[in-house]
């Protein structure tokens, strides 16, 4: 823990005082600049009490000076979020994809990531860890099953429902011709997304069953982005989940659908992909009646 040494530990649990604790977080806040390191003490400093049967300072009882203090490191410094990367807009990704030279394996394999991250709300690490097996087509739809993901502490699943479209940026369409290009049998169980080997005309999958990393992910973002946007460092793979989110919410689709969709367990986590866009938020003045 930063700057915490076991001498000081011990010196706070003997004495056992509500404003030690107190002090010593605030020396941990101010030190450190990081909510994150004084939750770190806090939970540190009950757990050593706990283990020796001890009365903590952070007990329910005793808390409420302790409280303050975790929730001004909070206040101070866990307001802002300056390094989130931005939604990803549905004009961009129509220009990449419209960009892109769809008969070179590599660029149809970079599509058809970023049309199902975006359609599907998918995390980087639920997407990469997409198998065969886990997609099933259907008439005018497919199903991707998503075996562990962020939220789903139980294992317990999830499927994700994509609608086929009827534009270039179907990711229905896109997915079917990539897994067609790659010649994936559909009863494979491997990885979709595998780093590709180039060849004398062309790319192959390699055959060590591995998906690729969030570094080439994040990588051939970038280069996709180079010459679309004025600074593709302000996006990264999370932008394809909040861009379709913004859109999906924008859209007027219903909330329970919408947090479904987005498997998100809270109404907060849902709400903090969010952002209104102007006609919604003029929506609320015009039904005033002014």
């Amino acid at each position: 823990m930063d700057g915490l040494c076991f001498k000081q530990i011990e010196h706070f649990f003997s004495t056992g005082k509500t404003c030690s604790c107190s002090y010593y977080l605030q020396h941990v806040l101010e030190s450190t600049n990081s909510s994150s390191s004084v939750d770190t003490a806090f939970y540190a400093i009950k757990w050593a009490h706990e283990i020796v049967g001890v009365a903590s300072p952070t007990d329910k009882f005793r808390i409420q000076v302790v409280s303050r203090v975790r929730e001004a490191a909070k206040r101070i410094l866990g307001a802002g979020r300056p390094n989130r990367k931005e939604p990803l807009s549905l004009e961009v990704l129509k220009e990449i994809v419209e960009g892109a030279d769809l008969s070179s394996v590599l660029e149809l394999r970079n599509v058809c990531l970023y049309v199902l991250s975006y359609a599907g709300f998918f995390r980087s690490e639920e997407v990469l860890n997409i198998r065969m097996s886990n997609i099933r087509f259907y008439e005018g739809f497919m199903i991707i099953k998503v075996d562990k993901s962020k939220t789903d502490q139980l294992r317990q699943g999830d499927e994700v429902v994509i609608a086929q479209s009827k534009g270039n940026v179907c990711p229905v369409f896109l997915l079917k011709e990539y897994l067609k290009k790659l010649d994936i049998s559909p009863d494979s169980s491997e990885f979709i997304f595998r780093p590709l080997v180039k060849t004398k005309s062309s790319y192959k999958l390699v055959k060590v069953d591995k998906n690729i990393s969030y570094a080439t992910f994040r990588g051939q973002l970038t280069k996709s982005l180079q010459g679309i946007v004025p600074d593709p460092s302000v996006y990264g793979t999370h932008s394809f989940r909040s861009g379709g989110a913004l859109r999906a919410a924008n859209s007027g689709v219903s909330d329970r659908v919408f947090q479904r969709h987005g498997r998100w367990k809270s109404v907060a986590a849902k709400d903090g992909y969010v952002k209104d866009d102007m006609s919604s938020r003029l929506a609320v003045s015009k039904s005033l009646g002014l």
